[in-house]
């Protein structure tokens, strides 16, 4: 356990039953997490990438382990304080957005805004503040499908800045965009760690993503295989994919 990690999973298991066939999602799982770092867990379908995402953003309870953010073990949370907890600390990107088609850009970053802030008119501006950090203020009154992929998922990490998570996890956010596209939103996330010092994890089986991250934890058949230190992480734009 090392003294400045801000999310610690401590001998983690998560079983899924499908019949009468035990699937071993996550096996012993023991990761330490820094403030604002950045972390990509790399690995092929089935190797637990999404479940580890998932029992830190209180998605997914584990079978037996513990996981503390901020020194708080949230696999003793119930219900609700499970929805506080995501509600206050965690930002999540997903592969396939998730945006409300019948809302505009800024509508969406307003909707996440709403669970905490109530006044109107400051919704409307942190909204716009949110969308001009990801590049975007000039598409705030614009629907996702006048939007391209790539910027439809920089709306995304907008909304998911709504509330300043500590902690943003990103499942296969580039997976479905080409690679500039893809360069500029990976360049957002880098800047939210590196200015914000925001922790980012972020899902692939994409080992070219790899290099810009601070560590790479490769996952095999529900456990750690191998972690890696990039002392000098590469530039986004020399990504290729």
């Amino acid at each position: 356990m090392t003294q400045d990690a801000l999310i610690q999973l401590q001998h983690v298991n998560k079983d899924y039953q499908m019949g009468d066939v035990t699937v071993h999602a996550l096996r012993d799982m023991n990761l330490d997490i820094a403030t604002g770092e950045f972390i990509v867990l790399l690995g092929p379908s089935g190797s637990g990438k999404t479940t580890t995402l998932n029992v830190i953003g209180g998605l997914d309870r584990p079978s037996s382990g513990v996981v503390r953010v901020a020194g708080a073990d949230i696999t003793a949370y119930n219900n609700k304080q499970l929805t506080q907890y995501r509600r206050q600390n965690v930002g999540f990107i997903f592969q396939f957005f998730n945006l409300i088609p019948t809302l505009t850009a800024g509508e969406n970053v307003e909707f996440a805004l709403a669970l905490v802030q109530k006044d109107g008119r400051r919704l409307r501006d942190r909204a716009r503040e949110l969308l001009d950090m990801v590049g975007l203020v000039d598409r705030a009154d614009h629907f996702p499908s006048q939007l391209s992929g790539g910027e439809q998922q920089r709306v995304a990490i907008a909304r998911a800045l709504a509330n300043q998570p500590p902690v943003i996890l990103c499942d296969e956010p580039t997976g479905n965009l080409d690679v500039e596209t893809g360069q500029r939103v990976l360049q957002v996330m880098r800047d939210l760690s590196r200015e914000h010092s925001t922790t980012v994890v972020l899902v692939t089986h994409n080992s070219a993503i790899a290099p810009m991250a601070d560590r790479v934890v490769r996952l095999h058949s529900g456990g750690i295989a191998d972690i890696t230190l990039n002392e000098t992480p590469a530039p986004v734009s020399e990504l290729s994919w």
